[in-house]
């Protein structure tokens, strides 16, 4: 299975490459303004608008770091890998995204499309790539790839609401998404294939779970269900 996440992982790298060269050689320019346009004005429904923003601005590190909490505290053994891991891609993927985004500067579309429906604040860094979109799919893809589907289909949901909700409201092509989920996603596999490879990673995140136990055991935790 991690030989899929190394093959899979690059497959998306590769993809994100090349979503950045037509961006930054402005071959999609007209069908990203369309795209744009179609998903942020023609979709546009009111009564949907608190939605989409409360996703928009609370389903990133408001959602996914009690996730990591949760999991860390209810998921057992590998529950708390999953956490950890969850940990370590986020940590890569904020590197990464912000060298991004001082590499390349892309306007957001407020600036740019004429009528843009604008929700929320705005931001004034690179609109490429989208951080939602990279770490939302970052912590989607540790999901999908370590818990069972009942707990990470519904992560994955949520993840790509968000992606969506970052066009809807006006503050991301939908290419700035596309690439964002690519790196993302390519990023998380990768450091599956790694680490659930690294005889050292499975010492320490054996050692931090011991670690937990003890010190639930010394504070006199003894409930089945933190074990």
């Amino acid at each position: 299975m991690t030989n899929q996440f190394l093959i899979i992982g690059l497959i998306f790298v590769v993809l994100f490459g090349l979503t950045f060269f037509f961006i930054a050689s402005g071959l999609t320019s007209a069908w990203d303004t369309a795209a744009f346009k179609f998903l942020n004005e023609t979709l546009n429904v009111s009564s949907l608008n608190w939605f989409f923003l409360g996703l928009s601005e609370f389903g990133r590190e408001f959602f996914w770091i009690p996730v990591v909490i949760l999991l860390w505290i209810f998921g057992r053994k590998n529950g708390r890998k999953a956490a950890l891991l969850m940990v370590i891609v986020f940590i890569a993927i904020i590197i990464i995204g912000e060298g991004l985004k001082v590499g390349y500067y892309r306007a957001r579309p407020f600036l740019t499309v004429q009528g843009a429906i604008t929700m929320g604040p705005r931001d004034s860094d690179s609109s490429f790539p989208s951080g939602h979109a990279l770490i939302v799919l970052a912590g989607a893809t540790v999901a999908l790839a370590m818990l069972k589907k009942r707990y990470s289909l519904p992560l994955l949901a949520e993840a790509l609401l968000v992606c969506y909700s970052r066009v809807y409201v006006g503050v991301h092509y939908p290419t700035d998404v596309l690439a964002g989920a690519l790196l993302g996603s390519g990023v998380a596999l990768l450091a599956c294939y790694l680490l659930l490879n690294s005889k050292k990673f499975e010492k320490f995140s054996v050692s931090i779970n011991n670690f937990y136990l003890g010190l639930l055991k010394k504070l006199g935790i003894q409930n089945k269900i933190f074990y």
